[in-house]
């Protein structure tokens, strides 16, 4: 029998706006993310979005093959052609649902294939698709992307 490789890897935010300027649709979402998945190619096959600050709606994930220029955060959402053109996939969450706490947006049947630049690492970008405060409660540090799939080994 042989493996799945699987991989569970999980990338906090970093650089969230967490005073006075609301985030607009199509904003970028704090710094560029990244994942070691620990393989150079396969497929995500599911992705959860945790939101601690329990403010945000739907939100898009540009996935990339390697490290690009995002915009600033709290600006919108811009690449260059050139940076363009490492985009591997775009994982869209849906609107999460939410409790007391927090907020929890699951995707489960994906098949988004990447293939790394040179090493075991995917990067993306947050991109909210809804207007919402700043992320006051939870801090710069508010949202988690776990990214699930298996390895090519």
């Amino acid at each position: 029998m042989s493996s799945l490789n699987i991989f569970n890897v999980t990338a906090t935010s970093t650089g969230l706006t967490t005073a006075t300027t609301a985030y607009t649709d199509g904003d970028t979402l704090g710094d560029e993310l990244s994942w070691n998945v620990g393989f150079d190619k396969g497929l995500i096959l599911g992705a959860v979005l945790t939101d601690e600050s329990n403010i945000v709606g739907a939100i898009d994930l540009f996935l990339f093959d390697r490290a690009v220029t995002a915009a600033a955060d709290n600006a919108a959402h811009s690449i260059s052609d050139a940076d363009r053109l490492f985009a591997m996939g775009i994982i869209q969450f849906p609107f999460p649902a939410a409790d007391a706490n927090g907020r929890t947006a699951a995707i489960d049947s994906l098949a988004v294939p990447f293939d790394c630049n040179a090493s075991t690492t995917i990067h993306g970008i947050l991109v909210t698709r809804s207007g919402h405060t700043f992320f006051s409660s939870g801090g710069a540090d508010s949202l988690q992307v776990r990214l699930l799939g298996s390895g090519d080994a």
